[in-house]
């Protein structure tokens, strides 16, 4: 179980089990988690309440409130390098850039763009952005296959092999008390270029 009542969580764009109420990438609460691993929280407006599957929700650690109202010398690190440090009440800046907290909605900057970083003074970190090993194309996909016998998996590799001096690569599962299953073959890093070769992953290290 990858959530918990409690955890702040947004929607992200997987609407294909139902039409719900909320919009894309909105923060909720959940308040709910019933037997069939449903995920429940309660808009503020309506108190009107929706389930969700886990892989429509992603976990929320700070949210854009938490930043508006961050004290003066919060450095904020962007995905390019730069970094702006909040001088006043609503401006973040630096010797190149100055930005208004209303241009930092959603975690990024249209010219900076996203934030990967937000430390406060004494500069404890409050938040840090992990890089996604899978995207969500190769992710809806290893959900569908291991979604049988998920309990037993124990890890997931990305294997190196040749045939005719060409590079390729697999995906292959290791099952508890039963064989590795393979994925069909694929051209070297043509997908699933963020897993490292020979590497043994856990589902929660792939975010499935």
């Amino acid at each position: 179980m990858r959530y918990k009542v409690g955890d702040r969580v947004r929607y992200i764009k997987y609407a294909i089990y139902h039409t719900p109420i909320v919009k894309e990438n909105s923060i909720w609460k959940i308040i709910k988690v019933d037997a069939k691993n449903r995920m429940y929280f309660t808009l503020d407006e309506t108190n009107h309440k929706e389930w969700f599957k886990e892989e429509e929700l992603q976990k929320v650690e700070y949210t854009y409130e938490e930043l508006k109202k961050s004290p003066i010398g919060t450095k904020v690190t962007f995905e390019d390098g730069d970094v702006l440090v909040k001088d006043d009440k609503d401006i973040f800046e630096n010797s190149g850039y100055v930005r208004n907290i209303l241009e930092l909605d959603n975690f990024k900057s249209r010219i900076l763009g996203k934030i990967i970083k937000i430390e406060e003074p004494e500069y404890q970190t409050v938040y840090e952005s992990k890089p996604e090993i899978l995207d969500e194309v190769e992710k809806r996909y290893l959900r569908g296959v291991i979604r049988p016998f998920k309990e037993n998996v124990r890890f997931i590799t990305k294997r190196r092999y040749w045939i005719d001096s060409t590079e390729y690569n697999d995906i292959s599962i290791c099952i508890r008390n039963n064989s590795n299953i393979i994925l069909p073959k694929f051209i070297a890093n043509k997908m699933y270029k963020g897993m490292e070769m020979e590497k043994t992953y856990t589902l929660e290290e792939l975010g499935l």
